[in-house]
């Protein structure tokens, strides 16, 4: 299941698998299904009811909807009744906005932005984890000189937007964030081929075509059994769209990026009629 425009903030980040197998946790369900009920309020009746059919027994999304809600992630506006609270997380706008993705990326000159990283302390495990969570959101690769990540300077706002928008997604405190020109041809060349490619372009190739051949088959599989395929392949769609690293035409043609997005949009409406037959009004 997927949302009119979102899906759970969790599985954005996570580092887990992509294709299609995700486990699903109580806690990334009851996120889902607050993200995309068109009520924006569930029951916790609906909400058991879900995970019935993902497989999961009532006591554990009880048990996780206490924990969202002490987390600041899910409202209790009334009693049995579950909200999403956007501001619980900054990371929430990250799956919010997958559909405009690409509406973030503009015109390449040629110029770098780079993260100098090496004071961050590694030790600190959870800073160092957000740290890097933050780069790969933004498709920082390592130069190989060390402490050095880079990315292309083609996104809106340049090089002061980014800063920000590190910041917001966890960037370290000792980390700077600079602008980065007139390369040598070698740091040039390796900077280019630090993102692989024909990986990249051979996962959104597969994920197009099981988009497709699931849509194709939905209608003949047991209304449960869709819903469930529906939500987890979704997951693993949206997932891919929020960590394409939006490279500029020039290193990287954005053709299959948009063809998974516009794909996704006609699963996750499939998908969305799905579950709202599956689970109770």
């Amino acid at each position: 299941m997927t949302a009119k425009d979102s899906n759970s903030y969790n599985l954005a980040v996570t580092d887990g698998p992509s294709d299609g197998q995700y486990e699903l946790g109580a806690a990334d369900l009851v996120l889902d299904i607050l993200s995309t009920h068109d009520a924006r309020q569930v029951s916790v009746a609906a909400l058991c009811r879900a995970g019935e059919v993902c497989g999961l027994r009532d006591q554990n999304v009880r048990v996780a909807l206490n924990r969202l809600v002490r987390q600041g992630k899910v409202a209790n506006p009334a009693r049995g009744l579950y909200a999403l609270n956007p501001g619980g997380s900054g990371l929430f706008g990250e799956v919010e906005s997958w559909l405009s993705k690409e509406q973030r990326a503009v015109a390449w000159q040629g110029g770098w932005v780079g993260v100098v990283d090496g004071a961050v302390p590694r030790r600190e495990k959870t800073l160092w984890r957000r740290h890097e969570r933050a780069l790969m959101l933004r498709g920082f690769r390592a130069l190989g000189v060390s402490g050095l990540q880079l990315r292309p300077d083609n996104l809106h706002g340049g090089v002061p937007g980014l800063r920000e928008d590190l910041r917001a997604l966890g960037l370290a405190d000792q980390a700077t964030v600079i602008a980065v020109g007139e390369l040598s041809r070698e740091d040039e060349q390796r900077a280019r081929g630090l993102w692989d490619l024909a990986a990249l372009e051979a996962a959104y190739r597969d994920m197009l075509s099981r988009l497709e051949r699931s849509q194709a088959g939905l209608h003949a599989l047991p209304a449960e059994v869709a819903a469930r395929e529906s939500l987890l392949l979704g997951r693993a769609a949206i997932r891919s769209i929020i960590h394409d690293p939006l490279l500029p035409d020039a290193l990287m043609g954005g053709d299959l990026r948009h063809r998974l997005i516009e794909r996704m949009r006609d699963y996750q409406s499939e998908a969305k009629q799905l579950w709202m037959r599956v689970l109770p009004a």
